[in-house]
């Protein structure tokens, strides 16, 4: 069983994340419900219907947030109208990140870290970043430019997990392959054309600290990227029907380097 210590991200400094100084709506039981626990998020106002308030009544008391009670009808007026929100909405300025180099302070074997190449989806974002803390991921490192942002979509995906594991966005991930290179991480790269199974590459491997590369199920990994990359590998299966959705890829690697490795 994988054991999987409750801790918050302490990450108060930006100086990775471009979108830090626009607020944004969480909504969702989950999410908001972290949001809230998590003492390092700048909180501004809760709004909510009386019921969902009752859920969360005990925590919100914890904490002095500005709150009104509102019909389901009036949430949009602060969210999307397909947002499921379940009776809560919570303003935040997004979660702020420290130096991406903390990463590197208390390095293991058994670290893993992912790596995003153009996933813009939020949806799929959200969903690995939830796999990612369940498996004992270190931390999510995506593109500025070419990946999804923290949104309310993402963090609603996350179910929570957001709070609690670090999501950096950073302006150059060849950059950081070199760094994480340098700091003993093997690199690799998830590919539907690799030349072995992840399976077969972690049955032959030390217990080292890897970073798996993700590229976009549309284009995959963009070709520079792939050149950094030690080994390209892919997933067998059973059926030539598709390819397997990033973040469930994403969540069978985090799984194989876990139990293999």
């Amino acid at each position: 069983m994988i054991k999987n210590n409750f801790k918050f991200s302490k990450y108060r400094s930006t100086k990775t994340n471009h979108n830090s100084n626009k607020r944004i709506w969480l909504y969702g039981y989950h999410s908001v419900l972290a949001a809230i626990e998590n003492t390092y998020r700048k909180k501004y106002r809760l709004v909510c219907t009386k019921n969902a308030l009752s859920k969360l009544s005990n925590d919100v008391k914890k904490f002095t947030i500005n709150t009104s009670i509102i019909d389901t009808k009036n949430f949009c007026n602060f969210l999307n109208e397909n947002a499921v929100h379940q009776g809560l909405a919570l303003e935040v300025d997004p979660l702020k990140r420290d130096n991406i180099n903390d990463i590197f302070g208390e390095q293991t074997d058994n670290d893993i870290i992912i790596i995003l190449d153009r996933i813009k989806d939020p949806q799929n974002v959200g969903a690995i970043i939830r796999s990612a803390e369940i498996l004992g991921c270190r931390a999510i490192i995506g593109s500025t430019y070419h990946c999804a942002q923290e949104t309310g979509g993402l963090v609603k995906a996350a179910s929570g997990a957001f709070e609690r594991l670090p999501y950096y966005s950073v302006t150059n991930i060849s950059n950081i392959i070199e760094t994480l290179r340098e700091h003993g991480f093997l690199i690799i790269g998830l590919d539907h054309s690799g030349n072995v199974s992840i399976a077969d590459l972690l049955k032959n491997l030390k217990k080292q600290p890897i970073a798996c590369i993700l590229g976009s199920e549309e284009k995959g990994m963009r070709y520079l990227t792939k050149e950094k990359c030690d080994h390209l590998v892919k997933i067998n299966t059973n059926s030539n029907f598709n390819i397997l959705n990033v973040s469930n890829a994403a969540a069978i690697t985090l799984f194989a380097i876990r139990e293999l490795l």
